[in-house]
């Protein structure tokens, strides 16, 4: 077997030993974890992801720096979507060595790995500053272009496989990094790749709609053109991502849901969401939406947006069939690798489920159950075996998926629990720490319906342990509905202490629950509140919570009024194409809403704050602020 077929990132790693086949193969080793239960958590802030990308990061941070011929840039795109600033100096000695690779002549010349090195090149100097790193960016990406064949594939230079689904996708991903950061790629590039994979998607029986590494190789052997899990989920979200530029217009093709028959029918989802319940009266709030504004349509010939979208329900088809989240299918058996495909895939197609398969909470099981005490994962068979440590690539794209990285880039849901909380799904996901919560029902584990005392509700969210936040969350909400809300107020100090947990989800449920206790003395930790999300994530759901918490608390649903009119319940209303704008204008659209929010309640603050808490420097200050006063600090 010749060294190009396979992926750049594992040619230095492909030996394992026999006694590690041997295991592999009978699946001993996955019957010495199966005493760790399966995650519930779906979402990368949740306790045990957020401790298992902590652990990554720091592996990687002590890697990058030795890394060489993409096998850094790698490392460093993912610390950097693991939120590690980009001047830590794990990340600035990779990227010196990338910025050294464009010489005075402005040409970008990869070192070994050629177009593997130079999208993920991209990749990262687009996420470490674009604007700082744009003429290297542009460099590299005309290497890309120029690489690119005459019949819309990338390969290795000289090799006669006539395109490689693998290398191609590198080549996409790192030319829409370098669209993010401004530079041009030519819709004649992204058309002829779309064409390239839509001829080559393998078809009839049990392959049809997978898609293979090298399906057009003429003397590489037929083992190339086997359905690989891999390759179908990379060249699917391939196809996404050139749809984005051949059709800016194109609605998304939503979440993937079954009618009963199993055909998928397509699902929309709202932006900015996270409240966990309307306020009575909300809908008196509801502004009207204003037209969205459509995208200039690109010139010249494109594949129709209809055929793009059949041939990724085709691929999404066969995953679904042969769903998986660690035994892959095809030569090439690389389970991380395929899970990063796998959630760049499921973010740009807006897939949440596979059948009743829960994707990113059954890959984040796997990778819990698989790290290694370093915080490393090994790439190769199974993702599981009885070496100490696997390796900086292998950790990068475990960290990938468990970000949710590409989902970030799209400012889509990271998996957010539904407004309720999100429910309990077959199979024991989502089921509480308690086992008395939990119950057999035609062979299946299932969830009992919630219902206790409010005070052990707060103990569930209180135990590190818990492992099912959104079942716990609702019913939370359905306990006050019904009548508990004494017992709620009596559990302030409690609930105050929730209010700086490290999830954002139980964060949420305090400030939900802190609006019904009938105490202004809390407003003050609403109003810190309006300081909670990261800017940088594009996700205010905490804000907004406590934002309606503060509705709740001072019986205003409607909010404070502006010159006459409510001020609007989110940062949709400062956008005039919420779905279509840009992260920089969410940025600043969530900045200006909480900067407006957060002054507006401080007025009212001051205005109807207890007496016990007054005095008059307070007076002064206000009157001033009001007035547009204010000289004195």
């Amino acid at each position: 077997m010749s060294d190009h077929r396979w992926p750049w990132f594992y040619r230095r790693h492909f030996a394992v030993s026999t006694i590690s086949r041997f295991l592999l193969a009978t699946g001993l080793i996955w019957g010495l974890l199966s005493g760790v239960g399966p995650l519930s958590a779906a979402h990368p802030d949740d306790p045990l992801i957020k401790a298992a990308i902590q652990k990554a990061v720091t592996y990687l941070k002590t890697k990058a720096p030795n890394q060489q011929n993409g096998y850094n840039a790698l490392c460093v795109y993912a610390l950097l979507k693991a939120k590690v600033p980009a001047s830590d100096s794990s990340i600035q000695s990779t990227l010196a060595k990338i910025v050294g690779k464009v010489k005075s002549t402005g040409k970008y010349s990869a070192s070994v790995h050629d177009v593997y090195e130079a999208g993920v090149d991209l990749m990262a100097l687009e996420a470490a500053d674009a604007e700082k790193y744009k003429s290297q960016i542009a460099a590299i990406t005309k290497y890309l272009l120029d690489e690119q064949a005459a019949n819309g594939s990338w390969d290795y230079p000289g090799n006669t496989n006539n395109g490689d689904t693998s290398i191609t996708q590198y080549a996409m991903l790192g030319l829409w990094a370098a669209r993010r950061a401004g530079v041009e790629v030519p819709l004649d590039s992204w058309n002829r790749a779309v064409q390239w994979f839509r001829k080559w998607q393998l078809k009839n029986g049990d392959i049809n709609g997978a898609f293979a590494y090298h399906p057009a190789a003429t003397v590489a052997g037929d083992l190339d053109r086997n359905p690989s899990h891999s390759m179908t989920a990379a060249a699917s979200g391939s196809l996404m991502v050139a749809r984005l530029f051949l059709h800016p217009n194109a609605r998304g093709l939503g979440t993937q849901k079954a009618k009963q028959g199993g055909n998928p029918r397509i699902v929309g989802k709202k932006k900015f969401g996270g409240v966990l319940q309307s306020i009575d009266f909300d809908s008196a709030e509801e502004e009207k939406k204003k037209p969205a504004k459509a995208k200039p349509e690109p010139m010249g010939s494109r594949v129709a947006v209809g055929a793009i979208d059949g041939s990724v329900k085709l691929g999404y088809a066969w995953l679904n069939r042969f769903y998986t989240v660690s035994k892959v299918r095809g030569l090439q058996k690389w389970p991380l690798y395929y899970l990063y495909a796998l959630e760049r895939m499921c973010a740009l197609a807006e897939i949440e489920k596979f059948g009743s398969h829960d994707w990113y909470a059954e890959g984040a099981t796997r990778l819990a159950k698989s790290q290694k005490a370093d915080g490393s994962w090994i790439g190769q068979a199974v993702a599981v075996g009885t070496e100490s440590s696997g390796t900086p690539e292998a950790t990068s794209f475990a960290v990938l998926f468990l970000t949710k990285s590409t989902a970030a880039i799209l400012n889509k849901s990271l998996g957010v629990p539904d407004p309720l909380g999100a429910g309990l799904q077959a199979g024991g996901r989502g089921l509480s720490g308690d086992l008395s919560l939990v119950e057999e029902k035609n062979g299946q584990v299932k969830a009992k319906k919630v219902v206790l005392p409010i005070d052990k509700l707060l103990a569930e969210l209180e135990n590190p342990k818990t492992l099912s936040i959104g079942d716990t969350q609702k019913a939370l909400v359905e306990s006050v509905q019904i009548g508990d809300r004494e017992k709620l107020i009596g559990q302030k100090e409690r609930l105050k202490a929730l209010a700086g947990h490290p999830s954002a989800e139980i964060r949420r449920t305090a400030f939900w629950a802190l609006g019904r206790c009938e105490d202004l003395s809390v407003v003050p930790l609403l109003l810190k509140a309006l300081d909670d999300d990261d800017l940088h994530s594009l996700s205010p759901g905490v804000m907004i919570e406590a934002r309606n918490a503060l509705c709740s608390l001072a019986r205003k649903p409607r909010g404070i009024f502006v010159k006459g009119r409510p001020y609007h319940a989110s940062p949709n209303g400062l956008l005039d194409d919420p779905e279509g704008a840009s992260a920089a204008k969410k940025k600043a659209a969530i900045s200006e809403w909480r900067r407006q929010v957060r002054a507006n309640w401080k007025r009212w603050y001051f205005r109807f704050r207890p007496y016990t808490v007054r005095d008059d420097l307070d007076e002064l200050i206000f009157s001033a602020t009001r007035s547009g006063q204010r000289t004195g600090r």
